[in-house]
């Protein structure tokens, strides 16, 4: 594998420059569950966000206080970018990668908040636990929304 890759297997995190703010994405790309690396797909996503955020339906004056779902989060990138816009998300996936998906959503956001960057108006970031299957679970983060993303997401089928 080329070492150059952001998400190697000697790497523990990813930093990445996402709407004017510095994200640190704290990953385990050796443990066994595929939640716990940030995958191309979701760099991809938030930098046409960054690209495509100065006008049309991505601007923050569209996305403000929009209610975005984020399914299989994996790292939290995704979620983070469109909260970042000013959207209230709430980034979901399976309770084996929650530690590792809180960590990151509590430490990006204690810094963005703490840089107080007028350059997007951020909306909220929260994390919950999220089997499909589970009635309880998709009552309890709430739809409708106005948004469902996911990038990446891998879909089990336990017998």
């Amino acid at each position: 594998m080329d070492d150059d890759r952001l998400n190697s297997p000697s790497s523990s995190a990813v930093t990445l420059e996402v709407l004017g703010h510095r994200l640190h994405i704290a990953q385990d790309p050796n443990s066994k569950h595929l939640g716990t690396t940030v995958w191309d797909a979701s760099m991809v996503f938030v930098k046409y966000l960054e690209k495509n955020c100065r006008k049309g339906r991505f601007s923050p004056s569209k996305l403000k206080g929009k209610r975005v779902i984020e399914l299989g989060a994996g790292c939290g990138l995704a979620g983070l970018g469109m909260a970042l816009l000013g959207c209230d998300v709430i980034t979901t996936d399976q309770v084996e990668v929650l530690p590792l998906l809180m960590r990151n959503v509590e430490r990006n956001t204690s810094w963005i908040l703490q840089a107080n960057s007028d350059s997007a108006p951020f909306g909220s970031i929260s994390v919950a636990e999220l089997d499909w299957g589970n009635k309880e679970h998709i009552k309890s983060v709430g739809p409708p929304f106005d948004y469902i993303i996911g990038t990446d997401v891998s879909i089990y089928w336990n017998h």
